[in-house]
């Protein structure tokens, strides 16, 4: 197991044993899907324990992981989440960069912010609850551009959905490399080098095994292409090959 895998599971495990000592919920910083994937996949829940991951919004992807006595509910409502609102004109697009960049720049570390999800009209910043006046207070420009944060009632938040491309293609078959070939237009050879090359995650998960079977809803995110999520299989073409439909976020 490597430090980093070794680094997440101890602090996993201490988040258990703090819940215990003082009988009340305790919560993760911010985790990415990685982070969220070994703790699912290699991490034992002691018994005893109510644990939920929760990013502010349904379909998150940095969550927080929440660790509740026996006798508490996990609830959503409990979790340390705040979300700001920041509104720019629309003639001055910004991207994920510009609004992550502004934040990091008061000296914050990464796990304490969680998904920035933007629109036409600004972005929506999810943080713990701790830093979320300090970031409202302190922000006031991004790029360049004059703004004020405000923050937002949850009760009433719609996440904007994610902006995407939706593209049919043909492949030979579900494996890992025919899929990713076809997604990304590149020969097999290529997408065979990107998996060996540990490039390639299924479902935040490195993936070597090129012959992998990807089933629909798995989202695949290859390095300097982006991500996309397979999102429906049809018929096969007169030669045997599969139709496919992708979805790439953009």
């Amino acid at each position: 197991m490597n430090s980093d895998k070794k680094l997440i599971k101890a602090r996993t495990e201490d988040l258990f044993k703090l819940c215990d000592k003082h009988c009340e919920a305790k919560f993760s910083p911010f985790l990415d899907g990685g982070e969220i994937a070994v703790i699912e996949d290699e991490f034992h829940i002691p018994y005893g324990y109510n644990t939920m991951f929760f990013g502010g919004y349904e379909g998150a992807e940095r969550r927080i992981l929440g660790v509740f006595p026996e006798w508490q509910e996990a609830c959503e409502k409990d979790f340390p989440i705040i979300s700001l609102r920041f509104d720019v004109p629309k003639f001055r697009p910004l991207t994920h960069r510009d609004y992550l960049g502004t934040v990091m720049s008061l000296g914050l570390d990464r796990n304490k912010t969680g998904d920035i999800l933007i629109d036409e009209d600004g972005a929506y910043i999810f943080l713990e609850k701790s830093i979320a006046e300090y970031v409202r207070d302190n922000v006031n420009k991004i790029a360049n551009i004059g703004v004020k944060g405000r923050i937002i009632d949850m009760a009433d938040f719609a996440a904007p959905k994610p902006k995407t491309v939706t593209k049919m293609c043909v492949c030979a078959s579900l494996r890992l490399d025919a899929v990713i070939a076809a997604a990304l237009n590149i020969s097999r050879a290529n997408a065979e080098n990107l998996i060996r090359e540990g490039y390639v995650k299924v479902n935040h998960r490195e993936t070597p095994d090129r012959s992998k079977q990807v089933d629909t809803g798995d989202l695949l995110s290859v390095r300097n292409h982006g991500r996309f999520i397979l999102k429906d299989t049809g018929n096969n073409t007169r030669k045997g090959r599969l139709h496919i439909v992708v979805e790439k976020f953009v």
